[in-house]
């Protein structure tokens, strides 16, 4: 069972065992009720028995994805289903199956949404919580349906452009399932996870390193291999492929290089997701955290320990990422690293408690083996102890949460180095880095270090790190003390218990198997020796160190003492939340006083009177006013822990004190000031806190025996003390005392419970329940509870009639007597209002516990008769919740004596509340105070019934801190036993404002909250806060008082003579609260008044009243939607409420409630229909401002239906404001007015509608079928339109949509128009059907130019309305329009011009989808001449209106509907590479550009039959020209690859015949003729380069030409796909090797740069990375002679190496070694240098073995040592002595990349190099200067560590190398 499956209810003192079936039967009966009635209402969720939430479960289900529910109602079934679903433990495929395809509808209609529906801006709130909603359920799905959903799929993917394909990619990562099939049921072959998975990884190699897609394929595997439990394993292959694939997760600098593509790359590729209404981003709301995925899929294929399998690659991948997790190597990739390593650990943790549980369904053999689980730890250690103490404070806590999960599975093998490290930082007191990182480490850990049952060796280091980490609560540094505090805190939570425990006898002889044991760390076979302690050694151990507990209690309470003396505090706490809050003091106010508690409460009672005398003596010295919230505090926790003692030592002291004080006068001057008080008030402010704090000491029992004496005191002070500050704290004193007296509250208990406290055994081994918490679930688990007894209820009744009676009777008479409005804050008379006011304020809270509130059983209705008009309630949305009050505790049943007492007396108190409402609002409007004071009691009154929101809040996030705080685990049941009495608190506070909601409504509530209503008006801003917060409060626990106030606060809004800002203020602030925002959105007979009362708000001008009508307006806006009618329920959905059983559902229940929602969904529409004629009047009013027309606009467009028809009024309106001189409004009547011509569509179907074929029937050879098309084939002109560009590219569907060829004739397709769209259609029609009208669309259209003319863009929105209205209309419409359009594309001077031309043309051709053929050549007619002209005349400024035009049109249709079109751009405009115009040929080349990009391999072969002179452009003289030339060149040979598998099943065979990675789509050759033009331009190039000439002057056909050829490939790294430049780049490495060394050209150099260093970091396949890095060897084999191509390649080989460290093969990594090595023997120096680095980074991913032959090769170098030269002679001889210095050099430089490569660590064979380099140090440079520079950068990179590095050197070894590594001193 998880912890948040718990029923905590059952812990409560009062709790029965069948309130849980209760719940549940009455869930049953309102659900049942709520869905036959058709009413849209949510349900409270309780937990529900497992056969119960079944069929919960497919009822929520069948809801979500069948039924039309409005946005609410669909979030929150979303929001139960996915809670009742998330419970693991509950549910699983074995017990519930869902249908994927009803989800996958649902998310496709949200995903792909047209113009005409509802509510676009919920549905993207309904498609998140959709998502997430598969999310969950995904693992209910039949593990048959992932052939079905492949099925669905894999016909909609098209890679060869990005287009609209991550959706689809993340469609297939939501529904494939991974769940492991039910027991029992046996999965066929093809249906098994082998058969398909195939598919997923040749999907997978289409978009090797693409944004995205990696991190979808790779969680989709990472679930199925953690779903599977061990069912399915997944091959080394697939395992290698994944690693491959997770190692460029991280955005390392070696995988991602600095070289950028060029400006013609990056645009040219196109995305269409703009155009229509798609998800932000053209994606699902998705997120894939990569880390997090990668780190998951490492952790669930660990199946063994096998040679390839995930722990060796696991292994490796450490060794190559480690130095980027050092401190000193910070960048963007250390988030991701320290997450990644987070997330490993967790997820091991988690995978090993899994498999520990005795029901694990895992098989032994594919569990994790101990000492698999000890070499993954020791491996992540690793990194985690490095990132420890990081830069980043994020990745220093990620590296906590690493070691903390690590030693929970390992704890020896992390506590025992990290101790060390530890215990060493805090030592330190120059690095306060390093400190501060080891106080939240220890914070973090003290709960598993603490734990003897999990590391007993533990145990002996608490109280040395007590002792420790107590100079660390120091006030100078807060966050230092924070940490500090929290690891005390988390040790007494973990159990630690401070008490001293006896020795006996001399401390054990250690073994000499435990003395193995702690030595073996620094031992390689430290994970075989698994360490086996000696319990007795640790156990004197832990023994011994407990005699410092109580020094060490005595020094902790001296330091918190001075650090609470010496912190800052406001002084009224209780009237300065806001501020106390945003102090940076409180939080360790807080934590000082939570750390004292727990300490207290787990210390010895021997150490009790010493802790008394400390904290008495503390509590009776007096500093200063700002002690006293820290002094409070302490005192709190003080009497919490030990409430006897407590009481005893500071009760009398304090009444005495304060009975003094105020005899002396003090507190007697009348002062409502809340932030000075006179100095001579601290005392008696003092000991009030102190008592005020002793009252709230948790234990009623011990206070009845000083209940006289606090209550003279009470009664003293607010009979003589007129300062705000005392008395309030008086007031406070009485409601704690009450309160403690008789609530329902756990006492505070110790880590265990007081029967194992007492026992003996305990007492004398406390140590061995360290870590050992109760299992909460349990019914063994007891929690002692306080019940009020006998004589505590007696001593609160005694002191409620004997304070709280009077109290009333004196506000009573003071009322009475108080003619005339006082003023000032100083007034005696206010003074005492005010003290009033604040006592019953407080005492209105100690009525919470004693008696529950009034309530009734009647009818909603009845209950609110009173308040609101019959007709009214009528229409009031019924409450289906838990609607009625549940047991609390209360003392006082209903019709006891004294709950009638108590009742009367509270009612008392709101009696005399309105009265003094009634009394500020007529005669004292002015006394700002008291009418504050008046407001809060009022609120108290309504609201507070023992809790409150803001106390609920409280405790919520006390709650949610302990667990963040404390790290629980919330799938462990066992808990500390403090956090299990706060999380039942935390529920009985929960029951208790669940009752609040249920509270009686009577005419006295009514009037109290009118009266609020009135000060919500106020001139005061103060007052209005405080009164817009209370009635937010009493309106969202009695919902039915907000009703009559509405309409108040609506017609403060109206324009009027009486019309005031500040009223309009208040009004616009309630609206805007949660609880009157949800009624006035839902109800209508508040929200068209509402609507109309903001858009007719500019009478305002104050700036504060327009930006709360702006901020009320865009928060509605989002929510409102038309009225939803009640849907007739689907069969299926009858029958599953049957099947929930429970009592028959009442028929005329039944029939009544549907009724009554019919009755509300008609006056809803009548009211609709009013509110959208009103707001057509304020779009129609000259007068109505941009701004308020702009929010009519907003309401319009969502408040219109596709089933309610806008009249031609409104139509009329919109029509007129297309052509209105104010940009917004042509702006938004060309949006609305384009949703609307959709819905006339929708409704009128077209006489050319799609149909279903089947592809058998079609004709399946779409790539060439343009081409047959053009050429005149008849077959292929009559073949129905396919518009979908993805089908049949990498498989055929059984099935798909098409559309027939157009009829004859010029009819228009929209004939039959829908008669309740008659009307607006005729309206459209007749405004639009005019020249001028067109003529003035076309001069206001073309002049929507921004700030400048180069930031003009094509508007989607009115092509989008151009598109709508020619669909509509048809070819008459094109005869009005053309002029205006003609003369438009004629006017080639105005950029505005040309936009808003291309904007109808795009319009245009693509709303003649439906045309008949007669008309759609009269359209082409008119068009192709137009576009001739254009496109001849096209400049720099508009070719991009053009552009995009062609893009608007095309996408997402048949090619063949646009032949003419293609004829122009492909034949009649062909380029031209002789021309003399560059830029007319290069338009020529982007128009071609763009029907490739839109139609890729349908359009590719029409374009190659065109026969284009693209190669002729190779060398052309211009650069935009064989810019685009090359772009288009590598275009088309992309797009004409295809698949077309002839069905999907053939498809998912092919795949799996090519082995468990599937066929690998990475790599390309391309067509026959794309070699042929490759082989034609490197021969071209080739031979360009033997005539070419060095020259400063111009560039050569070499240069121009080897420039279009680096573009060609560089295109394939701006581009979707990469195969050809895979395939084809190694072939040509050489070329591209020598341009990297052009200095003719710095751009050829520069690109030639780009297209190596990306071509290094690409991800290849096995199947191809050792053939790629061959051919790199062999590049350098055959340049040996040229050393410039050598020293430029040996880094890219390093990058591809490492790139690809998971594809190549040991063999392929050997040689590449062996030849970057031999390299350090080259004559040439920059040689050398390039290859001592690449080694350094190739020896950083080598095994131990090849590190020992590298050494030994390398020191045999440096055996032969050089003959003695003298200086200023030449040696002996010249030739062998340069080559022995080469030789010696390469020695040298060998040994060097050793020691570099491990710039962290010191390898045990790194002492031993170093002494060879040092002797060396006297050698001819350049062996001199490398090993100097060798020593510098080793110095560097050891400083910090050097005081435990050395201990690796011996003696002799330090001595040779001290000279080497100290740096030179000046006075040396």
């Amino acid at each position: 069972m998880r912890l948040d499956e718990v029923n905590w209810a059952k812990h409560l003192p009062y709790a029965r065992g069948t309130e849980a079936e209760d719940f549940e039967r009455e869930l049953v009966v309102q659900l049942k009720l709520c869905t036959l009635g058709g009413n849209q209402a949510a349900f409270n969720y309780v937990d529900v028995s497992l056969p119960q939430r079944i069929r919960i479960c497919r009822l929520l289900y069948e809801l979500v994805a069948s039924q039309s529910l409005d946005l609410g109602l669909f979030c929150a079934c979303c929001s139960a289903l996915t809670r009742l679903l998330r419970r693991e433990t509950r549910l699983t495929i074995e017990d519930l199956s869902l249908d994927w395809r009803k989800m996958y509808d649902l998310i496709r209609n949200l995903t792909f949404p047209r113009s005409w529906q509802d509510n676009l801006i919920q549905n993207r709130t309904k498609l998140k919580n959709a998502v997430e909603l598969v999310c969950t359920v995904n693992r209910f799905f039949p593990p048959t349906a992932a052939r079905e959903v492949l099925e669905e799929l894999l016909p909609q993917i098209q890679f060869n452009s990005m287009d609209w394909q991550l959706l689809v990619v993340q469609m297939i990562n939501l529904f494939v399932p991974t769940t492991r099939a039910p027991k029992g049921f046996e999965l066929g072959d093809k249906d098994k996870p082998e058969r398909w998975l195939p598919t997923i990884f040749s999907l997978w190699s289409f978009n090797l390193r693409m944004s995205g897609y990696d991190a979808y394929f790779m969680s989709l595997v990472t679930c199925l291999a953690m779903e599977q439990k061990g069912a399915f394993k997944l091959t080394n292959q697939q395992i290698r492929f994944a690693f491959a694939s997770g190692l460029h997760f991280f955005n390392l600098p070696v995988t991602r290089g600095s070289a950028s593509l060029p400006r013609s790359v990056t645009t040219s590729l196109t995305d269409t997701s703009h155009f229509y209404q798609l998800p932000q981003g053209g994606s699902l709301p998705l997120s894939e955290e990569r880390a997090h995925t990668f780190a998951r899929f490492i952790v669930y294929t660990m199946y063994d320990e096998e040679a390839g399998g995930t722990l060796e690659l696991f292994e490796q991948l450490v060794q190559m990422i480690e130095p980027f997790y050092h401190p000193s190597n910070n960048g963007s990739w250390s988030g991701i690293l320290s997450r990644f390593l987070r997330n490993l650990a967790k997820e091991l943790l988690e995978r090993v408690r899994s498999e520990a549980e005795p029901d694990c369904e895992v098989p032994e053999s594919m569990r994790l083996t101990r000492r698999m689980r000890r070499r993954f730890v020791v491996s992540t250690r690793t990194l985690a102890m490095l990132l420890l103490f990081s830069k980043g404070e994020d990745s220093v806590t990620m590296s906590h949460s690493t070691l903390k999960h690590l030693a929970e599975v390992e704890p020896d093998l992390i506590f025992s180095p990290l101790l060390d490290t530890l215990y060493t930082a805090i030592d330190s007191v120059t690095e306060t880095h390093r400190m501060i990182s080891a106080m939240r480490a220890l914070a973090k850990l003290a709960s598993t270090l603490s734990n003897f049952a999990l590391y007993p060796e533990g145990a002996q280091h608490v109280a040395p790190l007590l002792v420790l980490t107590l100079p660390g609560i120091d006030v100078n540094d807060p966050t230092k003390a924070w940490f500090a505090l929290t690891f005390i805190c988390n040790l007494c939570l973990n159990g630690v218990v401070l008490r001293e425990l006896s020795t006996s006898g001399d401390m054990p002889m250690v073994s000499s198997k435990d003395s193995d044991a702690v030595s073996v760390l620094d031992d390689d076979n430290v994970i075989d020796n698994v360490p086996n302690p000696d319990m007795d050694y640790i156990e004197w151990l832990t023994r011994e160190s407990t005699a410092q507990f109580e020094s060490w209690i005595d020094q902790y309470l001296r330091r918190v003492f001075v650090l609470v003396d010496n912190m800052s505090s406001s002084i009224d706490s209780s009237d300065s939340n806001a501020s106390s809050f945003t102090s940076s003091d409180f939080g360790l106010q807080m934590m000082v006083a939570h750390t004292t508690e727990v300490v207290l409460l787990q210390c010895s009672e021997r150490y009790y009177p010493m802790v008394t005398r400390l904290i008495t003596n503390f509590a009776t010295s007096i500093s200063s006013l700002s002690a006293v919230d820290g002094m409070c505090r302490i005192v709190y926790a003080f009497a919490s822990a030990l409430p006897e003692q407590a009481l005893r030592a500071l009760v009398p002291i304090c009444c005495e004190r304060v009975a003094e004080e105020v005899s002396n006068g003090v507190g007697s001057q009348a002062s409502l000031s809340k932030r000075t008080q006179s100095h001579s008030e601290t005392t008696l402010i003092w000991y009030m806190s102190i008592l005020s704090t002793l009252a709230d000491c948790q234990c009623g029992q011990l206070l009845v025996r000083y209940k006289d004496m606090i209550r003279s005191t009470i009664e003293l002070v607010l009979d003589k003390c007129l300062s705000r500050h005392i008395y309030t704290i008086a007031s406070t004193t009485l409601y704690n005392m009450i309160g403690c007296l008789t609530r329902v509250y756990p006492e505070r208990g110790r880590s265990v419970s007081a029967e194992v406290w007492t026992d003996p055994e305990f007492q004398e081994n406390h140590f061995r329940f360290w870590g050992q918490y109760a299992q909460v679930d349990s019914d063994d688990f007891k929690i002692k509870w306080h019940i009020a007894s006998q004589e505590e209820i007696g001593c609160a009744l005694e002191i409620m009639r004997g304070v709280i009676s009077p109290l009333i009777r004196s506000l009573e008479s003071l009322l009475e007597n108080k003619s005339e409005a006082a003023s000032g804050n100083n007034n005696p008379d206010n003074v005492r209002m005010h003290r009033l006011l604040v006592a019953l304020r407080y005492s209105i809270r100690c009525f919470g516990a004693l008696i529950p509130p009034s309530s009734s059983p009647i009818a909603n209705e009845d209950l609110i008769s009173a308040i609101v008009e019959e007709s009214d309630a009528r229409n009031m949305p019924p409450r289906f919740l838990l609607d009625r009050q549940v047991e609390a505790g209360y003392l006082f049943s209903e019709g006891s004596v004294e709950h009638k007492e108590l009742l009367a007396m509270r009612e008392d108190i709101g009696k005399v509340t309105a009265k003094a409402l009634v009394f500020m609002t007529e005669s004292n409007e002015d006394d700002v105070e008291n009418i504050k004071a008046l407001v809060l009691l009022a609120q108290c009154y309504m609201c507070n019934f023992g809790i409150d929101r803001a106390m609920y809040a409280s405790y919520r996030r006390a709650w949610s801190f302990g667990l963040e705080s404390f790290t629980l685990d919330n799938k462990k049941t066992a808990i500390p036993r403090y956090f299990a009495t706060r999380r039942v608190m935390f529920v009985q506070a929960s029951r208790m404002l669940h009752n609040a909601r249920f509270g009686h409504a009577s005419s006295l509530e009514n009037e109290i909250a009118s009266r609020m209503a009135h000060f919500c008006l106020s001139q005061y801003s103060e007052v209005r806060d405080y009164a817009v917060s209370a009635l937010d409060d009493i309106t969202a626990l009695l919902p039915v008082l907000k009703y009559p106030l509405i309409p108040r606060f609506l017609a403060e809004l109206s324009a009027s003579e009486s019309s005031d800002p500040e009223r309009m203020t208040g009004a616009l602030r309630v609206l805007d609260t949660q609880s009157m925002r949800r009624t006035c959105l839902r109800d209508w007979r508040f929200f068209p008044q509402l609507v109309l009362a903001l858009c007719r708000a500019q009478h305002e001008d104050k700036p504060q009243v327009k930006k709360l009508v702006r901020s009320t307006a865009v928060a509605q806006v989002v929510h409102v939607a038309a009225p939803q009618a009640v849907e007739k329920l689907d069969s299926n959905i009858r029958e599953l409420v049957g099947h929930l059983g429970g009592p028959q559902s009442d028929e005329a229940s039944v029939l009544r409630l549907r009724e009554k929602c019919q009755e509300q969904y008609l006056f809803a529409s009548a009211e609709n229909s009013q509110l959208i004629d009103a707001l057509v009047d304020i779009l129609r009013d000259a007068g109505t401002t941009w701004r308020f027309a702009a929010i009519a606009g907003y309401y319009l467009d969502q408040l219109s239906s596709v089933k309610t028809p806008l009249t031609p009024r409104v139509v009329t309106t919109l029509a007129d404001n297309l052509t209105s001189d104010l940009v917004l409004f042509r702006e938004s009547a060309a949006i609305y007015l384009t949703q609307l011509v959709s819905r006339i569509k929708h409704r009128s179907k077209p006489d050319t509608e799609l149909y279903t074929a089947r592809t058998s029937k079609l004709d399946r050879d779409y790539a060439d079928l343009c081409e047959r098309a053009v050429s005149g084939n008849q077959d292929a002109l009559d073949a129905p339109f396919l518009d979908s560009p993805s089908v049949g590219w990498l498989a055929w569907p059984h099935a798909t949509h098409v559309f027939p060829q157009p009829s004859p004739g010029t009819s228009v397709a929209y004939e039959s128009i829908d008669p309740e769209y008659r009307g607006a259609y005729d309206a459209v029609r007749a405004a639009i059907f005019s020249a001028e009208k067109w003529e003035r669309i076309a001069r206001l259209f073309s002049l929507e130019c921004v700030r400048s003319p180069e930031e003009d863009s094509f508007g989607v929105p009115r092509a989008a309305l151009h598109d709508q209205l020619f669909s509509l209309f048809g070819v008459s419409l094109l005869e009005q329009a053309w002029p205006s359009i003609e003369k438009l594309a004629m006017d080639f001077e105005r950029i505005g011009a040309q936009r808003a031309a291309a904007e109808m043309i795009a319009g245009l051709i693509r709303g003649s989808k439906h045309w008949g053929k007669d008309a759609l050549a009269r359209m082409w007619e008119l068009l192709i001449p137009l576009l001739t002209l254009v496109f001849a005349r096209l400049r720099p400024d508009t070719l991009r209106f053009w552009q995009v035009c062609l893009q608007y049109s095309a996408a997402r249709r048949d090619p063949r509907r646009y032949l003419p079109l293609i004829e122009l751009i492909v034949y009649t405009n062909s380029f031209d590479p002789q021309a003399e115009a560059p830029f007319a040929e290069a338009s020529k080349l982007e128009l071609m550009r763009v029907l490739l990009s839109c139609w890729d391999w349908r359009i590719a072969s029409t374009i190659v039959a065109s026969r284009p002179r693209l190669m002729d452009a190779l060398a052309h003289p211009y650069k935009q020209v064989r810019d685009v030339a090359g772009i288009v060149m590598y275009m088309l040979s992309s797009s004409e690859f295809s698949v077309s598998y002839q069905c999907v099943e053939m498809a998912i065979d092919d795949f799996a015949r090519y082995g468990s990675t599937g066929r690998d789509f990475s790599h390309w050759g391309g067509t026959q003729r794309t070699y042929n033009m490759i082989r034609d331009m490197t021969a071209k190039v080739d031979a360009w380069k033997e005539e070419h000439i060095p020259s400063n002057e111009g560039t050569s056909n070499y240069i121009r030409g080897s420039k279009t050829l680096l573009t060609f490939f560089l295109t394939s790294f701006g581009y979707c796909s990469r195969r050809l430049a895979i395939e084809h780049i190694p072939t040509i490495l050489p070329i591209f090797s020598v341009l990297q060394e052009q200095h003719d050209d710095e751009d050829v150099a520069r690109l030639a740069n780009a297209v190596m260093q990306f071509f290094s970091q690409v991800l290849y396949t096995a199947e191809i990375s050792e053939g790629v890095a061959n051919k790199i060897l062999a590049l350098l084999d055959e340049s040996s002679a040229m050393w410039h191509v050598i020293h430029k390649t040996l880094p890219l080989l390093c990058t591809l190496t490492f790139s690809n460290r998971f594809t190549l093969s040991r063999e392929v990594r050997m040689r590449i070694m062996d030849t970057t090595a031999a390299f350090l023997e080259h004559e040439q120096i920059e040689v050398r240098q390039s290859a001592s680095s690449s080694l350094t980074s190739l020896i950083k991913c080598a095994s131990n073995k090849v590190m020992t032959d590298i050494n030994s090769k390398f020191s045999a170098k440096l055996k032969t040592r050089l003959p003695r030269v003298r200086y200023g002679k030449p040696p002996k001889n010249p030739a062998a002595y340069s080559k022995l210095v080469l030789t010696r050099h390469a020695g040298v430089l060998g040994l060097s990349c050793l020691v570099l490569a491990f710039p962290y660590t010191i390898p045990e064979w790194m002492p031993e190099v170093l002494v060879l380099l040092a002797n060396c140090i006297d050698d001819p440079n350049p062996i001199q200067n490398t090993v100097q520079r060798t020593f510098a950068e080793f110095r560097r990179t050891h400083m910090d560590t050097w005081h435990e590095d050395r201990k690796k050197f011996t003696s002799s070894q330090l001595e040779i190398l001290t000279d080497m590594l100290v740096s030179p001193c000046y006075y040396a």
